[in-house]
């Protein structure tokens, strides 16, 4: 071959190499936290279903397992400003038992992922995940609610309006 085509040749596989480089830097979000460096995504809005004790199915938007194979779920939500409240935990807890209901070892934390919605920054909050047993008294808490066997409590601030429960709460 001639200097030429070996110099083309040589400039194409580097312009592909930066080209797959770019391509992989686009993939690998920027928010992604030091725990999840390295994790493989494992599920994508994939449901998950339980028999026992309760009947319960849930979807995480995305789950992630580790290098030493627990399982992370984590969470995408929209704010004004990035915070993590009592919902994030209660949903992420759910998502971690409900995994571990389907054969799943999963890690002891998973991430409420926060939009911006003023500034479209992604920021990964670490959130520290409650046992079965606190997931276990949600769910009949639940239940009960749900068939009336108990009264729901009414929440602070606008929680109320977006409630799918609302009704059996004002009556």
């Amino acid at each position: 071959m001639s200097f030429l085509t070996n110099l083309v040749m040589v400039s194409a596989l580097a312009a592909l190499a930066f080209w797959l480089y770019r391509f992989w830097q686009g993939l690998v979000p920027k928010w992604l936290p030091a725990e999840l460096e390295g994790a493989k995504l494992v599920q994508v809005e994939h449901d998950l279903y339980a028999k026992s004790p309760f009947k319960v199915a849930g979807r995480p938007d995305r789950v992630y397992r580790t290098r030493d194979g627990l399982h992370v779920p984590v969470e995408y939500k929209n704010r004004d400003r990035f915070a993590v409240y009592e919902t994030d935990i209660a949903q992420l807890s759910l998502q971690s038992w409900l995994l571990r209901q389907n054969g799943h070892r999963t890690a002891a934390f998973g991430f409420a992922v926060v939009n911006d919605r003023n500034t479209g920054e992604h920021k990964a909050l670490r959130v520290d995940l409650k046992d079965d047993v606190f997931c276990e008294r949600l769910i009949a808490r639940y239940l009960d609610v749900i068939q009336r066997r108990v009264q729901a409590r009414k929440s602070r601030g606008r929680k109320c309006n977006t409630c799918g429960h609302r009704t059996p709460c004002e009556s």
